[in-house]
């Protein structure tokens, strides 16, 4: 058991995790995720929004190794009365994506120079919630973001930048993770706990915020 312990890298407590999303200043809706942690680490998400009148709701489930390396991801995204399931299994350097949005397989490899993969789907928090205990663990600036419903992979990497001014609200402990790709975040989470109290998403106007 203590060796089991020993080799579990360090992640947000088992338990429930809620938070309110808010798009221009307007509410639009919830994300919820749960953690279940027994050698292995589980996300189990379920969200819904409203948007420009449309409803939209997500469920899915992230796996990930004793390293915080995703094994496994499922999801089951509703939109306008369509629904689109996909599965993304992963393993070392590959990762091979099912249901996509062409409906076909495809396996996809790691990113030049980066060595390990972060499944993010666009919009949806799981992925985006196991980030900063993820780099931390891995103590690295860059990693090849996987979307499963696009089926496409890319580079994922730390800005730089001196960190923006602290949003109100955020815990004075809170620390800031900034992130340049085709979607840019930034991420406030408690450096103990690696819980996200903050996300913003620019390009999207989105941000999510935890409820305590």
């Amino acid at each position: 058991m203590l060796a089991l312990v020993a080799a579990t890298a360090a992640f947000p407590a088992s338990g429930a995790y809620n938070y309110t999303a808010s798009m221009s200043g307007q509410p639009i809706g919830q994300w919820n995720v749960t953690v279940k942690r027994d050698g292995s680490t589980e996300i189990d998400e379920n969200s819904w929004a409203s948007v420009m009148g449309m409803t939209l709701s997500a469920k899915a489930t992230l796996a990930l190794g004793s390293d915080l390396s995703p094994t496994r991801y499922t999801g089951n995204y509703l939109a306008a009365g369509q629904s689109v399931n996909v599965t993304v299994a992963l393993a070392g350097a590959s990762a091979t994506i099912t249901g996509t949005q062409s409906q076909s397989a495809r396996t996809l490899a790691l990113g030049t120079d980066t060595h390990h993969f972060v499944v993010i789907e666009p919009g949806l928090l799981a992925g985006l919630f196991a980030l900063p205990a993820q780099l931390a663990s891995w103590n690295e600036s860059t990693v090849t973001w996987l979307s499963p419903v696009t089926g496409t992979a890319q580079p994922l990497t730390k800005d730089s930048a001196a960190p923006p001014a602290r949003p109100a609200g955020v815990p004075a402990q809170d620390v800031e993770l900034s992130l340049t790709g085709q979607i840019p975040v930034t991420m406030w989470y408690d450096p103990v706990t690696f819980v996200p109290d903050r996300i913003e998403v620019p390009s999207q106007h989105t941000i999510l915020t935890r409820v305590r």
